[in-house]
């Protein structure tokens, strides 16, 4: 277990080497978007701990559509990511600032006036996204994505919704980062919390039907191993029809999201 934090500390290290160039020959520090959940506060504590006694800063990011402790125009789930996010960036020593989007989000709200929840769900993530990378830009530094390997795999994600110019958790299966947060000694009422999609108001196990502790034993097997939905179905006594629906919807039918068709000229 201590050899899976080192080598998360030494790979946020290394990405601060590494990613540099033209226009950033020498990083100053990381920004993080904090939503008060498992995944953005293990990345931030493991960044935290990296950057500790070196000549980095660690700045997270808070977004709320409302004053700050008020409400406002979020819905429960997106509150209680705020107030979470808050407390969590205090008890842990993270420097972090708060900001309201609800103007720019009311402004590309109003552009689809037609539009059903589920349809304009994106602008959340995609806003946040563009500004944490401005951030950053804006401080000589570079984001930390929060998108842990569950999801990558479900394709839980809002293309242009995730921010980061790396990702610590992305080979690490939602319940694994679990088991990172308990080592990394994560506040009790941070891995409590019931994951969720907080723009369309639901939370995981609502929107796939099951805990990551389900789903992450099956996704490794028709995911990563390649077994047929009938060979996982004998092997953990789930209904093979929802294994196939699985595969069907998420493990296939969301591919294109997360590596589109290339075309490929032959030099």
């Amino acid at each position: 277990p201590d050899r899976v934090v080192y080598s998360l500390e030494e790979y946020i290290l290394e990405c601060l080497e590494k990613i540099s160039g033209y226009s950033k020959p020498e990083l100053s520090g990381i920004v993080v978007g904090l939503s008060g959940g498992i995944d953005s506060t293990t990345v931030a504590v493991i960044c935290r701990n990296a950057l500790k006694e070196t000549k980095y800063f660690l700045r997270g990011v808070i977004f709320g559509r409302g004053s700050l402790g008020q409400q406002g125009e979020m819905n429960e789930i997106e509150y209680q990511d705020t107030l979470y996010a808050v407390k969590a960036a205090e008890e842990l020593g993270i420097e972090y600032q708060y900001i309201d989007i609800s103007s720019l989000v009311n402004s590309a709200y109003s552009l689809f006036p037609k539009s059903n929840l589920w349809e304009i769900s994106g602008i959340l993530p995609r806003i946040r996204s563009a500004i944490l990378f401005q951030i950053a830009d804006n401080m000589n530094a570079i984001c930390a994505g929060t998108t842990n390997g569950t999801e990558l795999l479900l394709s839980a994600f809002t293309v242009g919704g995730p921010a980061g110019h790396f990702a610590p958790l992305v080979d690490f299966y939602k319940s694994e980062v679990y088991k990172i947060s308990e080592m990394l000694k994560l506040p009790q009422y941070i891995r409590d919390r019931k994951p969720a999609v907080s723009e369309l108001r639901i939370y995981d196990e609502q929107l796939y039907g099951a805990t990551c502790y389900i789903l992450d034993p099956i996704l490794r097997r028709m995911g990563w191993q390649k077994r047929s939905p009938e060979m996982v179905s004998k092997e953990l006594g789930h209904s093979v029809n929802w294994l196939r629906r699985i595969k069907e919807l998420r493990l296939e039918g969301e591919k294109g999201r997360k590596v589109p068709p290339q075309l490929v000229v032959g030099r």
